[in-house]
C-alpha cells in the first residue's frame, strides 16, 4: 500500500500554480528505480518560473 503523503505528491506532478505577482510554480514528480543518488525511489522538483506570458 503506497504511503497517503506519496499518493498526493504523485498526483502533483506536472501541476502549474500560477501566483498572483505573474510567477507560477511547478512541480515534477515520478518514481523510479530506487538506487544510490535516489534511496526513496522518487525523482522530484519544484521550480519557480519568471512571469507567465499567454
Amino acid at each position: 500500500m503506497m504511503d497517503q503523503g506519496l499518493k498526493y505528491l504523485l498526483e502533483l506532478a506536472g501541476e502549474v500554480f500560477p501566483m498572483d505577482n505573474g510567477y507560477w510554480t511547478k512541480f515534477e514528480v515520478r518514481l523510479v528505480e530506487p538506487n544510490n543518488n535516489i534511496p526513496h525511489g522518487v525523482r522530484y522538483s519544484l521550480t519557480l518560473h519568471d512571469i507567465m506570458i499567454l
